[in-house]
């Protein structure tokens, strides 16, 4: 059974709140001028394009092991492994890209979440991966407030609605 939109039940209401957030930080990305860009950001070292950065680099990793799950594939999980060194290496990818290519990034990337998303089954809430320590609703409902923390991040960094000043 799943809800109009496609979703199971418990996969909704993760689903839209993430459609939400991604609209807002795609809107908050796009005003940003770039000594907002620079400003330093709320994790340590990090700017508020590092933090973007971190969003689109951390959902690409989520949207492959949703792939992997959906399609019976393997996933590699290899990027829990060491967050740190994965952050580095994603931020040094990203240090000639520009901005607009990060929200395009992250614009196509929530479009490929949704579909994921709209894939999962009721049973797959409880259901235990192989290679993953949690539930897969867990791992779902987990990554749901990591881009709110971000954004919450760089709005404190640069104004509370992120408009370019």
């Amino acid at each position: 059974m799943t809800t109009a939109e496609g979703y199971a039940p418990w996969v909704e209401p993760i689903a839209s709140a993430h459609r939400k957030v991604r609209a807002e930080t795609l809107r908050v990305v796009r005003s940003l001028s770039d000594t907002q860009l620079a400003r330093d950001a709320g994790d340590p070292g990090w700017s508020v394009r590092d933090e973007l950065v971190h969003i689109a680099a951390s959902e690409s990793n989520v949207v492959k092991v949703l792939r992997a799950i959906t399609e019976g594939q393997t996933a590699d999980m290899s990027f829990f492994a060491d967050l740190d060194a994965n952050n580095a290496r994603a931020l040094e990818a990203a240090r000639d890209r520009s901005m607009q290519d990060i929200a395009d990034d992250l614009d196509a990337l929530g479009g490929e979440l949704q579909v994921l998303l709209a894939r999962l089954a009721i049973e797959d809430e409880t259901r235990q991966y192989a290679g993953l320590p949690f539930p897969i609703g867990q791992l779902v409902a987990g990554y749901q407030g990591h881009e709110p923390y971000h954004l919450e991040q760089i709005r404190a960094a640069v104004g509370v609605d992120g408009a370019a000043s």
